[in-house]
């Protein structure tokens, strides 16, 4: 009896050793796909971070016509694959996009962290607005998070797939369009607050367009 429990203890370490190098094997293979997978099986969203989006709905209803309108007289020509879009980055025609206090660039798979100078120098210019909004209101100043920035055809496609709101000829596949996530800690709704009315008012000013997308939890922001 001692013998047989020995060996199915054997056997049980052996499973859970194998199962944890196939894991980790995984892991580090498909890394941003695993941690998409995680985060839904967690729901860390929906335990520390706030999804409203107050007034969204009526302040940017901005829909792909007038995306593409931004597109009429400049634009990168859209790229098959990651490949050929690094070498845009490479040749310093797009612009990468790092975390920095202003904003935080999450781990992107479906683009790559780059915009045109314009849309380069129009999140700086929203973040200064925030910034003055969050002084002016004593309060601490919290980076808004990027989650989409320039895409390739391959990426789309692919993309189209678990994604409703992506269209064939997406905006973001030319170079001055981007997502920012109105997920915000539950600690930071004054803060939301202030972002929301600092992209409103660059949007009356005429600086961008803008669709409140509910799906993806984000903003659909093009600069014009």
């Amino acid at each position: 009896m001692s013998v047989i429990n020995t060996k199915f203890k054997q056997i049980s370490l052996l499973l859970i050793g194998s199962i944890f190098v196939i894991v980790f094997i995984v892991g580090m293979l498909y890394p941003r796909q695993i941690k998409r997978i995680i985060k839904k099986l967690i729901a860390w969203d929906a335990i520390f971070y706030d999804s409203s989006c107050k007034n969204c709905e009526e302040l940017f209803q901005d829909g792909v016509a007038e995306h593409e309108n931004a597109y009429r007289y400049e634009g990168i020509k859209p790229r098959e694959d990651f490949k050929d879009l690094q070498k845009l980055l490479d040749r310093r025609i797009l612009m990468e996009i790092k975390t920095s206090e202003n904003y935080e660039v999450e781990q992107m798979d479906a683009s790559l962290p780059g915009l045109l100078p314009k849309g380069y120098r129009f999140i700086n210019r929203l973040a200064r607005e925030y910034r003055a909004r969050c002084i002016q209101n004593k309060l601490a100043y919290i980076p808004f998070r990027i989650t989409s920035a320039v895409r390739t055809k391959e990426s789309v496609k692919a993309l189209r797939k678990r994604n409703g709101n992506a269209i064939e000829n997406s905006a973001h596949l030319k170079g001055k369009t981007i997502d920012i996530s109105y997920l915000f800690k539950k600690t930071d709704l004054k803060q939301k607050e202030l972002f929301i009315q600092s992209l409103a008012k660059l949007k009356d000013e005429g600086l961008c367009y803008v669709k409140y997308e509910t799906n993806m939890k984000c903003l659909h922001i093009t600069c014009r």
